[in-house]
């Protein structure tokens, strides 16, 4: 072992003595957590069917976790046990390769957070107007009631991860109860179970329709390598992060899979399925009250996503701050209730300008920012298998190094399937905000090199949160 390996070997052991085993988020609020950012439900998923079919939909939700969600999933534990820090891919990415690769993993995730954020307040007020009948003939007060909606969850945020993970933790179990109900009244319900075997080939191109529906999966099951920004704060990483993590991807899955498969035998007309239709579908298997209350837990669904990526974003930059990638300032933390508070507020500040964009075009360029992230995590864990071999691993997958190949080949496939699809449009801003990351990048090392004192002095905790 070099004497650079043995440095950060001694440095990894000082982190597993500060952070290992003494943050405050168990397994339940950890859970939660994991959840919201990575999945919430079947609300908004209903496009599929309508799309490809109830076969490829019920092959993609029973297989895809297994060949993408899970292997990230476990990577994401490994790594966050071996270097329980906040900061995630910033810090594994710089030990697996350099600084330079740590800060463009953080940028990575940071955008594909930001993005997914102006998601959800967009959402949550589509199933608003639903509910209401209210028109969105005004930008204006649409995009009033989507900041509104942000800054309400942000302050939130700005109360702690204590308070965070408590709140999506109990959230989970009010979005998934609705679900649950309707696929037992469902169940009395179904019309024909063999459309379960059909896929909607006419009236759509093969390509663009595997395209779109790659992507949705992409979408809908990615994320769960978002809790390691967080790892500093879970409480026994090296059993709570795997417990949490494996019961997060099952729960996820099946609140996709189930509701959808009970609903199409329900209904198994394609041209009904949109978005927000599983609402209808309980009014029929249950009544207006079921409608009202799938309704609402949709909405509830995309708040708490909201919340608990905003958790684990504002967590990025707080540790890219913390490895003096960024001006310290971005990573100072409130004394009483420890949260990012300047992260939190930057982060909030950018989604109130791209909750003004159109969903399709959030979405593509959301999922083109998961694949670099993923490709990073997943290359990371490899290399750090081979350089750092001796670091301890409180969880490490339990599989040769031949085999982790191996198991990761699938995801490497499905990225390079995602990225040959996107369009044109999106390659080109993705190539556009990397440079600029890049030119950015370069500035910072040029001000940390001439002692700018932003660039070089410690992140402190200090008061003026709300």
């Amino acid at each position: 072992m070099s004497s650079k390996d043995d440095e950060e070997t001694k440095k990894i052991e000082k982190v597993h003595k500060a952070h290992g085993g003494s943050g405050s988020l168990g397994i339940f609020g950890l859970v939660g957590l994991i959840y919201f950012t990575a999945a919430g439900g079947a609300y908004g998923s209903e496009s599929v069917i309508s799309s490809v079919g109830p076969l490829p939909m019920i092959i993609g939700y029973a297989v895809f976790p297994f060949i993408w969600s899970v292997p990230i999933g476990l990577a994401t534990c490994e790594l966050g046990t071996a270097w329980p820090e906040n900061g995630g891919v910033v810090v594994w990415a710089k030990v697996a390769f350099s600084e330079f690769w740590g800060f463009l993993g953080g940028f990575l995730c940071a955008v594909e957070g930001v993005c997914n954020l102006a998601v959800f307040p967009t959402v949550t007020l589509d199933y608003f107007m639903e509910l209401t009948g209210m028109s969105d003939d005004s930008p204006i007060l649409c995009w009033v009631i989507k900041a509104l909606i942000c800054v309400a969850l942000a302050i939130l945020n700005l109360r702690g991860i204590d308070s965070v993970g408590s709140s999506v933790a109990v959230l989970s179990v009010a979005v998934t109860l609705p679900l649950v109900i309707f696929c037992i009244f469902g169940l009395f319900h179904m019309q024909d179970t063999s459309v379960w075997l059909q896929s909607r080939r006419e009236d759509y191109e093969g390509e663009t329709n595997w395209a779109f529906f790659i992507g949705i999966l992409v979408f809908n099951l990615s994320g769960y390598d978002n809790v390691g920004s967080v790892c500093g704060e879970v409480r026994d990483p090296g059993r709570t992060m795997p417990v949490a993590m494996l019961i997060s991807i099952a729960l996820g899955s099946l609140a996709f899979l189930l509701p959808l498969m009970i609903g199409v035998a329900v209904d198994p007309d394609y041209d009904h399925w949109h978005a927000g239709y599983l609402a209808k579908l309980g009014g029929v298997v249950s009544g207006p009250w079921l409608a009202v209350t799938l309704t609402l837990a949709a909405a509830t669904s995309r708040l708490s996503a909201f919340i608990a990526e905003l958790c684990t974003n504002a967590f990025f930059v707080q540790g890219m701050a913390e490895e003096r990638m960024i001006p310290s300032v971005l990573g100072a933390r409130d004394r009483d209730t420890g949260s990012p508070w300047v992260a939190i507020v930057a982060n909030t500040a950018v989604i109130l300008v791209l909750v003004s964009l159109s969903l399709p075009e959030i979405l593509e360029l959301s999922n083109a920012f998961t694949i670099g992230g993923v490709v990073l995590i997943l290359g990371a864990t490899l290399r750090l298998r081979y350089s750092h071999p001796d670091v301890p691993r409180p969880y490490s997958i339990p599989v040769s190094n031949s085999v982790l190949w191996v198991m990761f080949a699938p995801c490497f496939a499905i990225s390079c399937f995602v990225i040959s699809s996107l369009s044109l449009r999106t390659i080109s801003v993705c190539v556009g905000l990397v440079g600029s990351a890049v030119m950015t990048r370069m500035a910072l090392v040029e001000a940390k090199a001439q002692g700018w004192g932003p660039m070089t002095g410690p992140v402190e905790d200090r008061g003026g949160s709300p």
